[in-house]
Order: structure tokens, then sequence, then C-alpha cells
């Protein structure tokens, strides 16, 4: 490292502050430096500085500097750690076994990843750097010892390699930053890395010294100026001195500071009218006036001249010969179109005008570059030409028409020619700047990535190409080179290629080759006066140009080809590139387009529909992008839905709208992929707009359905290559499942003829490999709408569409597939069971003919099958042979809702051969009558009592027989207890039982007069359940506090477990049931048991309790003085007579009490049953003793006067009477004697 020697005094100077702190002067004081650099002598005897010194100069790097690896190590710990517990305990638990693995190793390869870097930046440190031990106790000097470099072993950490883990970054002891102390030993780090870093912080030092002596230098220059010494002037001093002032300035100097006389008015209007003769004069007799510039007027010393698109003013400086023109003003007179700002949908016309810099740059070129006076060049030649200057910048030559008229006239100078030459060029120069501008705008914004500007400045052409596309890629095939022939380059074959375009506008300034008339030149020779310029006007012009690209060709276009420029010109009233470039674009679009729907229209594949026709129409709205498009009708019901195809005049490309795809998400994309995919060329037009046209009718059809609340698909489970075969593509066919079966769907098929609809049905056929089943086309019936149509009362043949199905038609058809179904599946069940059935359909005129003007009515029969046949064997628990009796013959099915359009009900109708005997049609039911009523109508169970028609009503069309049959095996039970009831009632013992109401789940019937039964059968356990209730109006006692209380409630659960075992042992006895013998029992034992339960609550009030000890056995129980009393009261089997005895009395073989109700006190029974017979016989209603042969008297004494037997009509009386001698006998007191 060498330097200057101001380089190295820097140096030295820059450090000295940075060394450690030095010895005592004593100890330094004597030694020369170290750096022999830092004599007194000049740089050129400093010697050459030697490694050691430079090392010297350098500052050291610590190892507090270094970096600590500890805390990251500690971190990678941690986080590998954290990441397994992780991993264990919330990731892998909830995962299957298969995807465990995963996990794992994604963890390892992330972990050991983590690992290796660690590792690599510990190996890279220890092998960049080696530790040197420097002390640093008594001097300045920071000699080092060399230690033998820690080297890695296997796996070398801060630990491992002795390093300390307190390795934060510090800087050199220059720096103040960790100085060594005196007695310390700092370790001084070198290597690579640390030689470098000490050169990068000597330099940093070096550069702000540097920078600090160049701001000083700076401040010493400038307080350099103003050190001069003063330059003694006798003359001035003593002017200044004697007259205050100075006097021999120069004019220069003093003219501006002096102020000048003001012009008065009359002096302003005498110059103003001598520069405005001064101008005339010049126009007449010295200059040359261009026939192009249009003298306006000359006033108020002004000239205002006018020239193609600008006007400008002039005037004259000067009258002498050395006179000349001055431009004093211009201003342009072409506009420019932009939108509008206050209404960005509107547009402004604007004039161009230039202030400030840009005006002032004008005026002084043409002030001081144009109309300053020129020599004259052309005079010398004999042949006329006269040499001027095109705007490319090369000389040419112009010819005089005549050569004879050149002879005799006057070469002058042309100022004003040259000026108009200027300001045309300007005028245009700027025009295409402005065309470019709005180019570049464009491109930048709705038409970005569709034009490419370029601007050619030196042939002064605007280049527009509209269209862009991407050049395909060519694939280069890897052919070996030939021998002796080199290889091209592999960059040559990927090297950028140019985009290709439709076509390119170009604008240019150019002179315009057309000659005058002989008219104009005959005027413009005699204003001239006889004069010829030196220059010649030039007759500048913008001129477009417009060329076919390689995207535009077709229909007889092809590349190059130039089209018509008449329709395109620069308008310098309305200025607008857009406009000229929507010009050409829709002209070449329009004729595109008329050329891809030829083939369009002429092919015969494509789909049409027969009232419409497609028909080509332009675009009335500017802003349309289609200036032409074929407008195809599609058939729609609600609005005219079309579909218009065109070439975007914006990008070339084919455009394919469907404004019926408004909120249709899926239908607007389906035209862009069909869009995409002809513009690609990957298809033809032809096919992808039939394709489309098919889909938008299928699509239609599918929101059609939808709107009418259906569920229309495309797609069934079944592979495509089975719904190919036969001929029910997604594409074209729509599938609505029928609610009435899964299996079931209503078709609708898009083809050439119109849509076709039909029945389809899925079977379950085996596996052609073995292994299960799978759905394949099944029956497949079709459904003729024309007939349909037909049938429909004061019908009007169609003139719609064949791709139009009206709501109603639709409706209909669905309609009749879904009842079509649902007879099939009625029917197919009767099938199942070799049941036969007969079909009957409601007569076309008369009673029973159907009255809706439907063209459904009277096509969906009713199933007709006989009784015997459908319940044949019986009804499965019973009552088979009495259910049978009540039903009449003939069993009908209908299917009912179908007219609906949804899920369908098959109601089964039975008349019951018998109508139950009421009490009344309208009987009052109570204690949950209503309830079960409703729960059987929930189950689908109706009964008419009028016309005993029982209607099961199956929602389930699938299981309708197996429900009925189900359902009428529970109801048969309910229907023998009418049956039952019925026969009761035609006895005379049975006079007052009646039926009340029967509703298919209970029967409800009076047993007596305002005592009412309802016998209830449980499907779920198959028993019957008895529930008791009375009339409202009836009441026995008036002192009852509940007069609809029935008595027989404390015996419900008794009496219905009683009618369950009657029921059972009949249906084991067979065609015992059919006899009526558990109804006359069940009857008998509820009128038998009835006045015991009405005399034990009369004789509550006298103490007496009834026990119920079984269904017809009864305990009256009182308790007096300590001490039970009671009576035994026993229905006997012929449920006419009661055996009365006292309860302690012994019974059975065993002669065993019953102690149920407790401890009981013997009652003198004989003196009771003696009084009671007594109290009977003197009562003379009949005789004790006495009774008709073969008639079991009405009381009998028993077991030597302790029971006694009665009949049923006067246990009440004998009951009563009992307890009133027991009360006696016990001396108790009863309510009557109070």
């Amino acid at each position: 490292m060498t330097s200057t020697s101001n380089g190295a005094v820097a140096s030295s100077s820059t450090y000295a502050h940075h060394l450690p702190p030095a010895a005592p002067l004593t100890a330094t004081t004597a030694q020369p430096p170290s750096n022999p650099q830092l004599g007194p002598g000049p740089y050129f005897d400093y010697p050459t500085p030697s490694e050691e010194q430079i090392e010297d100069e350098l500052p050291p790097y610590f190892e507090s500097e270094n970096v600590a690896l500890g805390p990251l190590l500690d971190r990678l710990v941690r986080k590998g750690y954290g990441d397994l517990r992780f991993l264990v305990g919330e990731v892998l638990p909830p995962l299957p076994t298969k995807q465990r693995p995963r996990h794992v190793i994604d963890y390892a390869k992330t972990t050991r990843q983590a690992l290796l870097k660690y590792l690599a930046i510990l190996r890279w440190k220890a092998a960049a750097d080696i530790p040197h031990v420097q002390s640093t106790s008594s001097s300045t000097e920071l000699p080092s010892t060399n230690t033998q470099p820690l080297g890695p072993t296997s796996f070398p950490t801060p630990h491992s390699n002795g390093d300390s883990n307190d390795t934060s970054p510090g800087a050199f002891v220059g720096k103040g930053k960790a100085k060594a102390q005196p007695n310390d030993e700092v370790t001084i780090i070198k290597g690579k890395v640390t030689d470098a870093k000490r050169i990068q912080y000597y330099f940093q030092h070096q550069n702000s010294q540097h920078d600090s002596a160049v701001v000083h230098l700076r401040h010493v220059t400038k307080g350099i100026e103003g050190l001069r010494e003063r330059n003694p002037d006798l003359l001035t001093a003593m002017s200044l001195l004697t007259t205050g002032t100075y006097t021999r300035l120069p004019t220069s100097l003093t003219e501006p500071y002096l102020p000048k006389p003001r012009l008065t008015n009359a002096a302003i209007l005498k110059l103003l009218k001598r520069l405005n003769r001064q101008i005339r004069y010049r126009l007449r007799c010295l200059d040359y006036l261009p026939p192009e510039l249009v003298v306006e007027g000359i006033h108020d010393g002004r000239m205002y001249v006018k020239g193609n698109g600008w006007r400008a003013e002039m005037t004259v400086v000067g009258f002498g010969e050395s006179a000349r023109w001055w431009l004093t003003g211009v201003e342009w007179g072409w506009k420019v179109k932009e939108k509008g700002t206050d209404d960005p949908g509107g547009v402004e016309i604007k004039g161009k005008t230039f202030e400030g810099e840009e005006r002032q740059g004008i005026l002084d070129l043409a002030n001081l570059e144009v109309l300053p006076p020129r020599e004259v060049v052309g005079q010398g030649h004999s042949n006329g030409d006269v040499v001027v200057e095109t705007p490319g910048g090369t000389a040419a030559k112009a010819k005089a028409l005549d050569g004879d008229s050149v002879k005799g006239k006057q070469t002058v100078d042309a100022p004003l020619v040259r000026l108009y030459n200027l300001l045309q060029h300007l005028s245009l120069s700027y025009q295409l700047e402005t065309l470019f501008s709005q180019a570049v705008t464009l491109s930048q914004g709705e038409w970005r990535g569709q034009l490419i500007v370029e601007m050619d400045r030196t042939a002064k052409t605007l280049r527009i190409k509209y269209w862009i596309r991407p050049r395909p890629v060519q694939v280069q095939q890897q052919q070996q080179a030939a021998v002796g022939r080199k290889a091209p380059p592999a960059g040559s074959q990927g090297a950028p290629r140019a985009p290709m375009f439709g076509g390119v506008v170009s604008i240019s300034l150019t002179e315009t080759s057309a000659l005058q008339s002989e008219a104009d030149t005959l005027l413009g020779g005699l204003s001239s006066g006889g004069l010829t310029p030196s220059e010649r006007v030039l007759n500048l012009d913008l001129g477009v140009n417009w060329e076919i690209g390689e995207v535009g060709v077709g229909g007889g276009l092809k590349l190059g080809d130039v089209m018509d420029q008449g329709l395109l010109r620069v308008d310098p009233d309305s200025l607008s590139l857009e406009d000229i470039l929507s010009t050409s674009t829709k002209a070449h679009a329009a004729h595109l387009t008329r050329v891809h729907t030829a083939a369009l229209l002429s092919s015969p594949r494509f789909v049409q529909t027969l009232l419409n026709q497609p028909d080509l129409r332009e675009s009335d709205d500017p802003m349309s992008y289609l200036p032409l498009t074929l407008q195809i009708p599609l058939p729609s019901r609600h609005r005219l839905s079309s579909l218009l195809i065109g070439v975007s005049s914006q990008n070339g490309s084919i455009e394919i709208e469907d404004d019926g795809a408004v909120g249709n998400a899926a239908r607007a994309a389906r035209v862009k992929v069909v869009m995409a995919s002809v513009n690609e060329g990957k298809s033809r037009l032809v096919d992808d707009v039939g394709r489309l046209t098919i889909a938008v009718i299928t699509e239609n059809m599918e929101d059609q359905m939808r709107l009418m609340g259906w569920q229309p698909t495309r797609q069934l489970a079944l592979r495509s290559q089975d719904l190919a075969k036969v001929d029910l593509h997604p594409a074209t066919t729509i599938f609505v499942p029928l609610p009435t079966s899964l299996s079931h769907y209503f078709v609708a098929k898009v083809t050439p003829n119109g849509i076709a609809f039909e029945l389809l049905k899925l079977s379950r056929v085996p596996h052609e490999v073995g292994l299960g089943f799978k759905y394949a086309v099944g029956d497949r019936t079709s459904m003729d709408l024309a007939k349909l149509r037909a049938r429909r009362k004061g019908s009007v043949p169609s003139t719609g569409s064949a791709y139009e199905v009206d709501h109603r038609d639709l409706k209909d058809l669905f309609i009749l597939c879904n009842a079509l179904v649902a007879q099939t599946i009625v029917e197919q069940q009767l099938k199942d069971r070799s049941i036969p059935y007969t079909q009957q359909y409601p007569p076309a005129s008369g009673p029973g003919a159907p009255r809706s003007a439907s063209p459904l009515a009277g096509m969906v029969p009713t199933v007709c099958v006989d009784v015997g046949d459908l319940l044949r064997g019986g009804v499965k628990g019973g009552g088979g042979g009495a259910a049978l009796e009540v039903a009449m013959p003939r069993v009908c099915l209908q299917i009912e809702g179908w007219w609906k359009g949804g899920q369908c009900e098959v109601v089964t109708i039975v008349q019951l051969r018998h109508q139950p005997s009421m009490a009344s049609p309208s009987a009052d039911l109570a204690d949950g009558g209503d309830t079960d009523a409703a729960s059987a109508r929930a189950e689908g169970i109706t009964f008419d009592p009028t016309s005993s028609i029982v209607k099961f009503r199956a929602k389930d069309i699938s299981r309708c027989v197996p429900s009925f049959l189900e359902q009428w095996e529970r109801l048969s039970k309910v229907i023998v207890v009418a049956g039952e009831v019925n026969r009761l009632n035609k006895l005379d013992a049975f006079r007052d039982v009646k039926m009340l109401s029967f509703d298919l789940r209970k029967a409800t019937l009076s047993y007596a007069k305002g005592y009412n039964a309802s016998i209830t059968y449980k499907p779920n356990d198959d028993s019957y359940q008895v529930t008791f209730f009375r009339d409202a109006a009836v009441s026995l006692s008036p002192t009852e506090s509940n007069p609809n209380h029935n008595p027989h409630d404390i015996l419900a659960p008794l009496l219905s477990a009683k009618l369950n075992e009657l029921t059972a042992f009949t249906t084991l006895q067979g065609e015992a049931a059919t006899n009526g013998s558990v109804g006359r029992e069940f009857m008998g034992l509820l009128k038998s048991t009835l006045p015991v339960l009405l005399v034990s609550r009369d004789m509550k009030s006298d103490g007496w309790a009834l026990v119920v000890m079984g269904v017809s056995g009864f305990r009256l129980v009182r308790d007096y003085e300590g001490r039970r009393y009671a009576f035994e009261i026993n229905l006997l089997p012929d449920l006419e007579h009661y055996l009365i005895q006292d309860a302690i009395t012994p019974r059975g073989p065993d002669k065993i009490v019953d102690t149920y109700t407790g401890d009981l006190t013997a009652i003198g029974m004989e003196q009771v049953v003696k009084h009671v017979f007594d109290i009977e016989k003197l009562a003379g209603s009949s005789t004790a003793e006495s009774s008709v042969k073969g008639k079991m008297p009405p009381l009998v004494r028993l077991d030597k006067g302790r029971s006694l037997m009665c009949e049923v009509e006067r246990v009440e009386r004998v009951l009563r009477a009992m307890g009133e001698e027991v009360n006696r006998v016990i001396g108790a007191t009863t309510s009557s004697d109070g």
C-alpha cells in the first residue's frame, strides 16, 4: 500500500487519537517515530513503508466485535424442541397412520437444513479468522503473540472452539469502543475477513478526512476574494471630493439609468401611421408576398396575415434601407378534440395556444434566423432555376414553367416566404406531435396492448399499428449441422420476433405535388409585380397512408394492400387520432365480419329458429366496438334474446355477445370459452356457434324448468359412454328427477327438429366384473307434446318455434310423467304379490266425468282390486274373517295429488258393509277423543260415518299396498268392536248399548244412560285400552261435586286387562269370535258393576269406603272406635247376581281369611241379613223366597243366613240397607241421623 506524503500525513494524523493511551513522556520521547514517512524531509525522500508499518496504520479488530453464535444455537435447539412437541402432541394424534410419515419427514428435513446452515457458519468462522493474544500493559504498541488456531473437530460449536458466548459486535480501540485497559490481554482476530474489515474502517476515515479538507478549502477560497488590495485612482478621488459625482462614466453605463422623455399621443399616432405606410410600401414595391399568405389587414403599425392553420402579427423595424420584418405574435388555428373535463362522457374542442417561453422561442426563431435579410443566391442562373431548401434539409431546384417568363424579372429576397414555410412547418409538426401524444395516451388506456406507436422525427412520420398479436413461436428442430458448415448459434434461435398486426396507419409531413391552376399562376404573377422570390413556397400537408397487416388479411385483402385513403384525413378543426383510428379499424372490422359471417350463414349445420332469420346489422352507437354484427335470434319466452357475432374494431378478434347472459355467469363464461377457441384457431366458427346456440337453447329450457321449481341436471349416475350409447349427451339433454321416484327422470332433449321429451327409468343391473350392481338406462317412454296439446279444449295450433315450449305444456308433460310413474309403482306392488287388478278410467261424459279443462283430466286411472284377493289369508294378528265381513267386495286405489306435479299419494278406499249405529251423527267426544281422531288422521286414515267409507292415505307410494295391509290389520280390531256393539244393540238386554262415535282408532259407546266408554286399540303392544267418561248433561245425584266423573275410572286398568284377556281367549278359539261372547261378557260386566260403584259413592258419607279387590270383586270398609268392619261383594259369573258376605269369612279349601284390608272385626251377619231380607219382604217388590220356575230368585240367604245373594237390580238398595243396619248394630251415627 503506497500513498503520497499528504495521504501519509493525513493517515498518521487521523489515527493518532485512535491509538491506545500513551505511556508517560519519559518513556517515549527519545524513541523515533515508527513510520519514517513522518520525518521532516520531502515526500520523495520517504522510503517505501514495510508491511509491518502498514499493519500498524490499520486499526485493530478485537474479539469483542464478533457476533455471538451461542444464542443462535440456543434458539435453534429451542425451536426444534418446540416443533417436536407440537408435532407429537397436536399434529400426529388426529391424523391417520398413512399421513403421519409425511409430517415427520417434513419436520426432519426442516430441522436438518437449519443444523446444516449453522454448521456451515461455524466451519467458515473457524477457517476464516485466527485469534491472537496481545498485551497492552506498558506501551501504545500492540505486539501480538501467535497462538495455534483452534480448528474444527467434527461439529464445532462456540463452546468446543473455546470461544466466548459474550461476543457482541464492537468497534476497534480507536473508535472509543472496547478500549483495552492496562494490564489486560486483548484477543485480536486476524484473517481474511478481519483484514478486509480493518481496511474498510481505514478508508472510511480517510474519506471523511478528505471531505473535511475540501470543505475547508472552499471556505478559504471564498474568504480570499475579499482580501484584494485597493487600486488607488487619483482623478476619481479628486472628482468625487470637488463635485460630489463622477462625470467620466461611459454612456452605455449611464444611459439605462437616465429617464427618457415620454411620447405624446400625437407622436404615437404619427409613428403608427408611418409604420402602416412603410408596411404597404414594402409589400407593393420591395418584398415578395406569396399568394398563400393572406393579408387580413394593416393597422396600428402591424400587418395581420393568415396561413393554412395559423395567424401571425408582423411589423417593420426601421424606415431606411436596413429596415426588416419583425414577427410580434402567432397563434394556431387548428383545434384538438378532447374528452370533456366537466362532462367526462362529452367532447370538447380546444385550440392550441403557446405562452411564455414556448411562444417566445417561436418568435426568436423567426426574428433571429428566418426574417433577417439574406443575400440572393440564384441571380446568376441563366436557365431560371431557383435553389430552395426542403423540409428534410436537402437542396432542390425549382424550374419555372416558362423559361422566357423568367427573363427580365428581378430576383429578390423572400423573408415572407421563409416565414410562411416556417410557420406552416411548425403548425403541421405540432399537429403531428399532438397526434403522437394522443396515440400514446390511447396505447396506455383503452387500447392497451392493441397499439404500437412509432414516431420517426427525422422523416416526420407517425406510424400506428393496430390489432397487435404475438407471433407464434416456431419450434426449432435440432438438426445436426452439415459437414463443413457451422451450426447456427444457440442464442439466435430464441431471439425475440416482431409481433403481428392487423394494419398500420401512417401520418407523414410531406410536400404535396398538386400543381396550381393557370388562373392561380396568372394572379400570382400579377400580384408579385414582376418580382421573383429567392425561395419557393413549400406546400406541406399531413398525408395519411393505410396498409393491411398479417392479422387483417381475409376476404380479398392481402398483406401490404393499401386501402382507400379517401376515408382517412386529418381534420385541423377537430384534431383527433382516435377518430382516424376508429374510422380505419371499424371499416376493417366490418369487412372481416362480412367475410366470417358469410360462411356461417351458408352452413347447413347451423341451427336456425323457424320464426326469425339471422341478419347483419350496423351499429348506431359511435362508441361501440362492433360496427357490424350478425344477429342470431335465440328462442326465449320472456324477452327477445339474440346472439351477436362480429369482429371487434379494438382488437380485431371475433366477438360473440349473448344479450341474454346478463346475470348468468355460466352462460357468459361459455360464450367467452367459445370466443377464445375461435380466435385461437382451435375450432371453426360454424361448429362453435352451432354448439353455442344449442347450449343456449338447452340452458333456456333449464332455466325455464328452474323457474317452475324443478331441479334439472345434466348428469346422471352413469358413465359418459353409457349415455353416449343411448344418445343422451349432457350438452343437449336435461334430466329432471321426478318427485314420485328417485329412479325416474323427465328428459328434455334438443334435436335438430326441436325439443323432444321422454320418460326415463334407471335400472339396477349386475356389474360386468360381477361385484355389486350399477345403474343402466332402462325403459324409455316418448312423450308426444302435439297429442297433449290436441287434447286441450279450445286449443289453437302452435305457431311458435319448435325450440320454445309454453310453461303450461311443459308443466302438463311433467305432471303426466309423474302420474304415470306413480301408477306404475302401484301396479308393480300388486304384481309382486300376484294380486289381480283392473284399471278404471273416468267416463268422457255424464256422471263421474272430469270437470277440469286440463288435457290431463281422465288420463290417470283408478286401480280396482277384489277385497278377497287383497286380504287373502286373513289379516295378520286375528280378526280376519270378521274384518272381511265388514268390507265391501271392491277396494279402489286412487292416485291423488298428481295434478300438483309433486309427491303423489295413494288413497285406498274401503267401504264398510254396515253403518255403525250412532246415538247422533255429531256425538260430542270427551276425554281425548279428538286427540285420537287427530292421530288417526295423521296416519292418513279417515272415516265418513254417513257413507261408511274408510280411506287409507299413503304418502309413500312405494309402500302403499303393504302400508294399507298393516293399517287394516290394526283397524280391524276396532272395526270388530264396532260390529260387536251393533250386534248387542239388537238384543233386548243391551238396548241402551249404543255407538257414539267411530274414528277407526277408537270406538266410543254408551253402556248405560249417561255413562260412556272409549275402546282404543294400541298397535304397539296389540292391546285395547278402555277409558270412561259421562255426558255433561246427565247427573244421577245433585250432590255430586264432579258430575262428569264416571265411577268406572277406578276400574279402567282392570277392565282394559279383562278385555284383552277376553279377546286373546276368543282368538285362540277361532270362529268363536263371531258369536259375540266377548261383547256380551264385557258389556255385562260394565252394566253389572255400575250399581255397586254408584252406591259406594253415596255410602261414603256414612263412613263406608270402597276397596276394589278385582274387576268383579269389591269391599265396603268402615272404621269405628278402633275397629274395622267390611262387606265382601262379588259379582257372580252369570253377571246378574252379587254375593254379599262378611269380609272376615274364610274362603277356599284352606279356609284362609283375606287380610288385604287389615285386621277386621266380625259383623253379625245373621242379624244384618235377616234385617235386610225382612225389609225387602215388607217392601213387597217381590217375594223373597218364591221364584219362577227356571229362574233364580232375586234374594237368597246362604251359609245359614250369614251370606246374601241378590240380583243386580236390587244390589244398590240391599247394600244401602246393610250399611245402615251395621251402623246401628255397632252404634255409629250416620249422616241421616245427624
